[in-house]
């Protein structure tokens, strides 16, 4: 079913572009500008932009207490996962499209180094006190602050906190209930960033695998079999180009407009109508 639905988002994509594309060409060979030698071919090269978020999750230190003092059960395995948000395709030279991205290499201290310093215990007390004890006391502190909350907004406190006072207050109260939630509900991070991978188009392949990926690694290179196959297939249109003249001397190699799909597994993440020299002809005026 998964492969059906791919093979009509490509179908969906191809005829709907198609006619809209304008013939792009390039002069090629040998010949003289501007009192100059020019040696010039006509290649092309795919920038595909595979777009990831990063996500830490780090299970509380009181998360085995969670059903017992507040009710709620809590996970308490940690992890870090990989998942892909979106994907872009474009022909390299295109200026237009030539944005900074960040790429693996700039992705500053992951794993996030996630911790819960703010609320634990104080670690100067003499008091010793068991991981129970200290959930308990934590729950309580929750608790309590609820009770304030609820006093502050319905005015129990009397004439001592009004407008901007109360509001802040809140902001306040909230910010610490959070804490200590944390301690038994966990927390988590993430951050997206971008991989620009460029890839070469070969006239003898229609597909290429450009990168790999897996939840637990992210982007991997595409020869590491332990990640599920990033493609890029290319589909050639069929277009009509101007009638050769072999008697000319100006040689031209028209592209072809290809529609460009990149896919992971049976998962359709762009496609884009594009200029591909390699696909169409050369053609002397």
């Amino acid at each position: 079913m998964k492969r059906l639905s791919l093979l009509f988002a490509i179908l969906f994509v191809m005829v709907s572009t198609l006619s809209a594309q304008q013939v792009v060409k390039q002069r090629i060979g040998h010949y003289t500008e501007n009192g100059e030698t020019v040696v010039a071919e006509a290649t092309t090269t795919l920038a595909v932009d595979v777009t990831v978020r990063y996500e830490e999750f780090v299970s509380g230190p009181y998360a085995q207490y969670a059903k017992k003092f507040l009710g709620s059960r809590a996970l308490q395995v940690s992890y870090m996962e990989y998942s892909i948000v979106g994907a872009e395709v474009a022909v390299a030279e295109d200026d237009s499209y030539m944005v900074d991205k960040t790429t693996n290499d700039e992705i500053v201290s992951l794993p996030l180094n996630i911790s819960f310093p703010e609320v634990l215990p104080d670690k100067m007390s003499m008091q010793t006190m068991s991981l129970e004890q200290a959930a308990k006391q934590a729950a309580e502190t929750i608790l309590e602050l609820r009770r304030v909350r609820l006093d502050l907004i319905s005015g129990e406190y009397g004439d001592g906190v009004y407008g901007a006072g109360l509001e802040s207050a809140l902001r306040e109260i909230d910010r610490i209930e959070k804490s200590y939630l944390e301690l038994f509900f966990g927390k988590s991070e993430e951050r997206i960033f971008t991989k620009r991978i460029y890839m070469p188009v070969d006239a003898n392949r229609k597909s290429q695998v450009v990168a790999r990926f897996n939840a637990e690694q992210g982007l991997l290179s595409s020869d590491d079999l332990s990640g599920d196959i990033i493609m890029v297939a290319i589909n050639p249109s069929s277009m009509e180009y101007p009638a050769s003249n072999i008697k000319g001397k100006a040689t031209y190699r028209y592209a072809n407009n290809a529609t460009v799909i990149v896919s992971l597994g049976q998962q359709l993440l762009t496609s884009r109508v594009l200029p591909i020299f390699e696909f169409g002809e050369t053609v002397t005026f």
